[in-house]
């Protein structure tokens, strides 16, 4: 497939954009500094820019059949994700997996009692966050998009496991190893898991 991806130069995203040349995809990268990706290879194009840029979105996308999204908070830029996630959709993508956190509530949810605490805290402690996490699953939801909202718990550097879990009604654990997050991201965008659903996962 041709993928767009956004955070390629994040800790989640250096192991999504290796993965998917790994598994012979073309990949085009948004950076605001491309040398900060550190990776050259025949089938990655790395364009300047800014995610939360319209202009910037539009050149990315053109002719890829998904876009995937890496992208986590960055300070001074709480709003990146909606402003991204909006960007995104002014440009007319129809396949998008992103990466969210297991500490926003969706319609239809039943966490437990340690996963509602979780998402106490998190609201409590990032209100900015957790307002960006909700402005993008709402523009989402109003959208006709085919969007995947991928929801992880705290997340770990390591080697992937390969052994994760997946629900979508309550999170099954409290971390995840970011390659495995890398793994489950692609497969959502290249087989079409999870359609317009907001699936948590972990370890």
């Amino acid at each position: 497939m041709h993928l767009a991806l956004l955070g390629g130069t994040g800790r989640t995203g250096v192991h999504l954009v290796r993965r998917a040349l790994d598994a012979g995809h073309t990949v085009r990268a948004l950076a605001r500094d491309p040398k900060k990706l550190g990776l050259s290879h025949e089938r990655l194009t790395v364009i300047t820019g800014d995610a939360g840029t319209p202009a910037d979105l539009a050149r990315l996308v053109e002719g890829t059949d998904a876009l995937v999204s890496a992208l986590g908070p960055v300070k001074g830029l709480e709003d990146i994700c909606s402003r991204a996630t909006k960007a995104a959709l002014a440009a007319g993508v129809r396949r998008y997996v992103i990466t969210s956190g297991a500490g926003l509530d969706v319609p239809g949810d039943q966490k437990d009692l340690p996963g509602r605490i979780i998402s106490k805290l998190i609201r409590f402690v990032s209100p900015a966050i957790v307002a960006d996490k909700e402005k993008e699953l709402a523009l989402l939801q109003g959208s006709s998009c085919e969007w995947t909202l991928v929801r992880p718990p705290r997340l770990i550097d390591g080697p992937a496991t390969g052994k994760y879990r997946v629900d979508v009604k309550n999170g099954p654990g409290s971390k995840l190893v970011r390659a495995d997050l890398a793994e489950f991201l692609l497969v959502c965008a290249t087989e079409k898991r999870h359609v317009r659903e907001a699936p948590f996962i972990a370890n």
